[in-house]
């Protein structure tokens, strides 16, 4: 019975162990239902739902809700796909120029030098 009772109370325990969290001296932690908000001092809310940073997290403009990075970071990765297909398709746009220019100067000068119409005809071929 001895060894049945310190185990009982860790199984007991370890639910509480996982949802373990601290907060800076001076705070107070608050548990939030559904519909709250937390709103600091200056007028900052957020929900329940809400995943925010520290103040000064990612530059002097104040904090950022991850919804909101994440939604920019999504944005940019598509405008990003964009303009990779767009580079794509110029490039494959340049090199089929540059072949017809090409060609075009090799039919030019066999133009230039056919002496015969039948030697002209046979630039185009």
């Amino acid at each position: 019975m001895r060894i049945l009772t310190p185990l009982l109370a860790l199984a007991v325990a370890s639910p509480a162990l996982g949802q373990n969290f601290s907060c800076r001296i001076g705070t107070q932690p608050a548990c939030l239902d559904y519909g709250d908000k937390v709103c600091s001092s200056s007028g900052m809310c957020v929900d329940r739902d809400a995943a925010c940073f520290n103040k000064y997290q990612c530059n002097y403009e104040g904090f950022t809700c991850k919804s909101n990075v994440t939604e920019c970071v999504e944005a940019h990765d598509n405008l990003l796909r964009k303009h990779n297909d767009l580079v794509e398709d110029f490039n494959k746009n340049l090199k089929i120029a540059k072949e017809m220019a090409s060609r075009l100067d090799d039919i030019e000068i066999c133009l230039i030098y056919a002496s015969t119409l039948e030697a002209a005809k046979l630039c185009a071929q």
